[in-house]
């Protein structure tokens, strides 16, 4: 397409997208292209996108395909802002549908067992990992991102890198900041949190290795993945009363009826209080 370079700038600048996430939405769109062979956005029609949604149907699954709808949504929409093409092909196409499915997540006591593994592995870094997923809602690369420098022992806090190259700075509570104080003691505040035995930051991969090995430790047969364990403190906070603001403000859910999938699966009693994510 004519017109990528200006749409990559529109991501990173105006829409503050990481590079990971401009790469999926200019790779969406290649993918279009290359489907159907053509290189001027004004000639691509409603049909083009049609037929190239109807391919990917036997190889993507509902959500992907949807997500590559919204890439393509996304293109068109800065086109025509910009007086770019005249027509959006994309205006009243619908999305594909996606079944909505539970969050999979751990009970209090698969938890308990998880970070009991942790512990008597004597690694204080396996013990750090751990705790920060299941008592902070962490998403697995925020955790993989994170620097020594983005600790405040003093007021228990971190500051998490979230998507859209959002910052926040969340509170922990006293047990994990003590935890994570001895962790960092004596370190550089440049280095990265988390560091494999070669000293270099651990790769999302390798983090989820690492927390895969520790649920089969601990005897947790369920199909379970480290996002489960921010499932599982959304779940938790909500079954132990804390508010459900309160609680998307902590996950970083960018809205609450993200964080509202969860009601369903707990009882909320409206407290807010931070300590209840701690696992004793």
């Amino acid at each position: 397409m004519k017109h990528t370079k200006e749409f990559e700038t529109y991501l990173k600048v105006d829409k503050e997208l990481s590079q990971h996430s401009s790469a999926c939405y200019l790779r969406d769109i290649t993918e279009l292209e290359a489907f159907s062979k053509i290189s001027a956005e004004a000639k691509v029609t409603r049909t083009h996108i049609r037929e190239f949604l109807s391919f990917l149907a036997d190889k993507n699954k509902p959500i992907t395909r949807r997500r590559k709808l919204t890439s393509i949504r996304m293109y068109f929409k800065f086109l025509e802002d910009e007086k770019l093409v005249k027509d959006n092909p994309t205006k009243g196409l619908p999305s594909p549908k996606v079944e909505s499915k539970e969050p999979s997540w751990l009970s209090e006591g698969e938890i308990k067992k998880l970070v009991k593994k942790a512990g008597e592995s004597k690694n204080e870094r396996d013990e750090v990992i751990i705790r920060i997923l299941v008592e902070t809602g962490m998403r697995l690369n925020e955790l993989a991102k994170l620097n020594v420098a983005d600790l405040d022992t003093k007021n228990k806090t971190i500051k998490v890198h979230r998507k859209g190259n959002r910052e926040q700075t969340i509170p922990i509570n006293s047990k994990l900041n003590q935890l994570i104080n001895s962790f960092v003691k004596n370190r550089k505040t440049t280095e990265p949190l988390i560091m494999s035995s070669f000293k270099m930051r651990m790769t999302n991969r390798r983090i989820g290795i690492l927390v895969k090995s520790y649920l089969q430790k601990a005897h947790i047969q369920k199909n379970v993945s480290c996002h489960s364990l921010r499932h599982s403190f959304c779940t938790r906070m909500l079954e132990k009363g804390a508010d459900i603001k309160t609680i998307q403000i902590l996950a970083g859910h960018v809205t609450i009826a993200t964080t509202e999938r969860y009601l369903h699966i707990a009882n909320p009693k409206l407290r807010k209080e931070v300590a209840y994510a701690e696992v004793v």
